[in-house]
């Protein structure tokens, strides 16, 4: 993203190859929704060429849509002089307004309590406008918790120029919790329970029973009754209440994940070129302080250095880029190092994406055609079976 970054709508029948070569190649994207046939996600600029020849060698049509970042800014910046004073005059107030309170942000509900917060900081001199530096926190937090009433701690952080004033009810946590909304524990996979360890809610499903993707397993809804005899009839009360579902639903159940690998394969080779970028990081932004951008693809490492000012630390600073070029190259893979290959992929995918589960066994069925080999693992997995699930209650 140091170079910038664009925003792509792909389109295509099936993005499940393109799927698969996104993590094989661990390209760094993000912002990816699918919608209507429609795949959008944003990749650093760095890394766009390999994203688009993955797309062409895939039969994918995209379309870059947005740019952003460095080369944007940069472009818009330099040869206008009331742009350059402008900026640094904006940098001058940033550095100001970095360092005095601006905005207070008191982490409570209470009305009453925020303006106790409020009425005891003016005491002590803590006012919009006050230099952060010049603040003793200690003795601030302390006349907090004294004069405060309702609050049982009291805690002040600094976050640019807001101050957060984090108070602990004397109520407790109870009042906070009970404005979430109730949840269900709900199943993510098809298996069978095999141990439960429920502390709030209902139990639906008991242990040894099969579940499938949806089922309620844990309710949130607590439905209790009690009985009376009124006159020798039977009069039954029910009672309804709700919860947060809290617990461990453990099973065990089944995986199938495919795995390709074609006999034509594309690696990355370092060039041993190198090269050395620095940007002028003010905040957010990232200014170039060089001409050209690199042609081809680079490996990127970096490191922020920010600039003092009698030793205070400013809001902006220098990005050293130190760059490594690579190309990639066309090798065409024997059986066996192909299918070495797909069971590479699988051992990674177990280490990435199966660490939170136990593997209990593994079938494996290797297909070799034409073009490559498919590796088809079926994996038996004991593990956590659901999730959490808000719900809203009905009135």
């Amino acid at each position: 993203m140091i170079f910038g970054y664009i925003d792509y709508v792909i389109t295509g029948d099936s993005f499940t190859k393109f799927f698969r070569r996104i993590m094989s190649k661990k390209l760094p994207v993000s912002k990816m929704c699918e919608k209507n046939g429609k795949l959008t996600l944003r990749m650093p600029a760095e890394h766009c060429k390999a994203l688009e020849r993955l797309c062409d060698e895939l039969g994918l049509e995209y379309t870059a849509t947005k740019r952003h970042g460095s080369f944007v800014l940069a472009k818009r910046f330099f040869g206008r002089g009331g742009l350059v004073i402008g900026t640094a005059a904006v940098m001058l107030s940033c550095f100001y307004l970095s360092n005095v309170v601006v905005r207070f942000d008191i982490l409570s509900d209470d009305e009453n309590i925020r303006k106790g917060v409020m009425s005891v900081l003016k005491e002590e001199g803590v006012e919009t406008g006050t230099y952060i530096p010049s603040i003793d926190l200690i003795v601030t937090e302390r006349a907090l918790k004294q004069k405060v009433e309702g609050i049982s701690w009291a805690g002040i952080t600094r976050k640019g120029d807001t101050l957060i004033i984090d108070v602990i009810e004397t109520e407790g946590d109870t009042k906070r919790e009970s404005n979430r909304y109730p949840s269900n524990l709900v199943a993510c996979e098809n298996g069978v329970i095999e141990k439960i360890e429920v502390y709030d809610g209902q139990l639906k499903i008991p242990v040894g029973s099969g579940v499938t993707k949806g089922d309620i397993v844990v309710g949130g809804e607590i439905i209790t009754s009690k009985s009376s005899w009124i006159d020798g009839k039977e009069n039954v009360e029910t009672k309804t209440s709700y919860a947060r579902s809290k617990g461990k639903i453990l099973g065990t159940f089944e995986r199938t994940v495919t795995f390709t690998q074609p006999f034509e394969n594309k690696a990355e080779k370092t060039t041993g070129k190198k090269d050395t970028k620095r940007f002028f990081t003010v905040f957010d932004a990232d200014i170039p302080l060089f001409f050209s951008k690199p042609e081809g693809y680079w490996k990127n490492e970096q490191r922020y250095s920010p600039l003092s000012l009698f030793g205070l630390e400013m809001p902006f600073g220098i990005t050293t880029c130190e760059l490594e070029e690579y190309k990639f190259s066309q090798d065409t893979l024997t059986e066996q190092q192909a299918l070495d290959a797909v069971h590479e992929k699988a051992y990674l995918y177990e280490e990435n994406f199966l660490s939170d589960y136990e593997i209990k066994d593994r079938q494996v069925e290797d297909n070799v055609t034409e073009n490559g080999v498919t590796a088809t693992v079926t994996y038996t997995l004991y593990g956590e079976l659901c999730r959490e699930v808000e719900f809203f209650i009905k009135k």
